[in-house]
């Protein structure tokens, strides 16, 4: 069941919910009761409208302490800044142009299932640390024995890397046809030696992007990050040296961490996975040419300590908060 609770806007509300006559998975109410408590699978979304700071600090405390997923409405765009309420623990954020649209039973479950997702992939990462802390082990050796050892149908966890490479123009009709598909294929042999050292298995490509799958240990993960931002760096090298090409091309990166089930490379087609949805989506759609986009589904502990000042937040993409590393001057 699917509660929100709005104050000043309950009619409003009530109307945007799809379809407004027959809803029977939707309920809003005025208040919050004081002693609010949730099934594990019930969703609750509080309309922000008109709550001074004080009253709105006590109703997210409120929500909290139900333990269940919980989201935040604001029908008339007031928040500068959604990542805030992520911060807090939130699990979704429905801003002015949604609510005016409509909202249907899919939109919260798509919210919903990212939630779980992403509330799976920090218990994984939580578990490791346990696992680590108590056998002084080094995550290296924590649940990989090779990409061998995964059965195709398993759901597995892993840090999924997006690589693209984009010219100041379409690079296709830059180069030619011919030119492309050989640079496609020196692209694709950089990619596997550059990120040979970090364990990396080439999963899915595209005739636009690539996208590797990391083993879930911090020590991969970081040495990952550390060999985009030098790809990035050089890229003009690369360009000239290892793809064969005059054109300067620019490399995008997008770095996401969660759950999906495995096929082996080329026998992907039939996966259906939010996860590998959301990586080709912040890959296309926000990352941006010269950067690394990280999602915060990525642990802070995946980006060597040197480097996380060179990281800053980037707003919010799809419900998660994103981060875009500096651009290098050269």
């Amino acid at each position: 069941m699917i509660y929100i609770f709005s104050s000043q806007n309950a009619l409003a509300l009530k109307q945007a919910l799809m379809p407004a006559k027959k809803n029977t998975w939707a309920e809003v109410q005025s208040k919050i009761p004081a002693d609010y408590k949730v099934n594990a699978d019930d969703q609750t979304y509080l309309d922000i409208s008109g709550l001074s700071q004080a009253a709105l600090k006590k109703s997210i405390g409120v929500l909290k302490k139900a333990n269940a997923f919980w989201g935040i409405i604001d029908p008339k765009g007031i928040i500068d800044d959604p990542a805030l309420f992520f911060f807090q623990g939130a699990g979704d954020y429905i801003g002015k142009a949604l609510v005016k649209k409509g909202l249907d039973k899919s939109r919260f479950a798509a919210a919903f299932s990212w939630a779980a997702e992403r509330a799976a992939a920090i218990k994984t990462v939580d578990e490791i640390e346990a696992v680590v802390k108590k056998k002084g082990q080094k995550q290296a050796a924590f649940k990989f024995g090779g990409w061998r050892t995964i059965h195709a149908g398993a759901t597995e966890t892993f840090y999924f890397l997006f690589v693209s490479v984009s010219g100041k123009s379409n690079l296709r009709s830059q180069i030619g046809e011919t030119a492309f598909k050989v640079l496609k294929s020196r692209l694709r042999e950089v990619l596997l030696d550059n990120f040979k050292e970090v364990d990396a298995l080439l999963w899915m490509e595209t005739e636009e992007s690539n996208l590797f799958l990391i083993p879930p240990r911090t020590e991969n993960v970081k040495a990952a990050v550390e060999t985009a931002l030098k790809i990035i760096l050089n890229d003009r090298l690369i360009s000239i040296e290892k793809l064969g090409i005059t054109v300067p091309v620019k490399f995008t990166f997008a770095l996401h961490f969660g759950q999906t089930v495995f096929q082996e490379p080329g026998k992907t087609g039939s996966i259906v996975s939010e996860t590998v949805n959301f990586i080709f989506h912040l890959g296309t759609k926000k990352a941006e040419a010269g950067r690394l986009t990280v999602s915060d589904a990525v642990p802070k502990e995946a980006i060597p300590k040197g480097l996380q000042d060179f990281f800053r937040s980037a707003g919010v993409f799809e419900g998660t908060h994103i981060s875009h590393s500096r651009r290098f001057v050269h």
